[in-house]
């Protein structure tokens, strides 16, 4: 019986550090999204391990970019919820390393991040147009 004690602390010990660890572990997931644009092709963004948003807090938004063209660009940013819920979004695409320019998007969504994100392609940080952004299954895409 003695022996069967003086595993049980240990044993009790490691459950104690370990639940709490396990337990605040922030559950990540894909976000994608697309806007179609003129001759059939999409405008695709796939955020990789978007933390959960809750009011008042940013997080941070990594992942790609790409059209019919099949050129893969990556993208960053961040998302924000406001104390009613509401989602901003913005984002910085990187794309001169294989295309014309740089552009940046932003705009009000839903926690999917549906819904209208103004562009601007010229950098004079004013719009120059809308996308019109839907949900896309992420399992689907056919990333180029």
């Amino acid at each position: 019986m003695r022996y069967v004690r003086q595993l049980l602390f240990p044993m009790m010990l490691g459950l104690v550090v370990t639940v709490p660890a396990s337990a605040g572990a922030v559950r990540t997931r894909d976000i994608c999204i697309a806007s179609p644009t003129g001759g059939g092709s999409f405008n695709t963004f796939v955020f990789r391990d978007v933390e959960p948003l809750s009011r008042g807090r940013a997080v941070t938004l990594k992942g790609l970019f790409f059209t019919g063209a099949q050129k893969v660009e990556p993208v960053s940013g961040s998302a924000a919820m406001t104390s009613d819920g509401t989602i901003v979004l913005g984002a910085f695409v990187h794309s001169t390393a294989q295309s014309i320019n740089d552009f940046t998007v932003a705009g009000i969504t839903d926690a999917n991040f549906v819904g209208i994100l103004n562009y601007d392609n010229d950098g004079d940080f004013t719009p120059n147009g809308t996308l019109a952004m839907a949900p896309r299954d992420c399992a689907t895409l056919a990333i180029p």
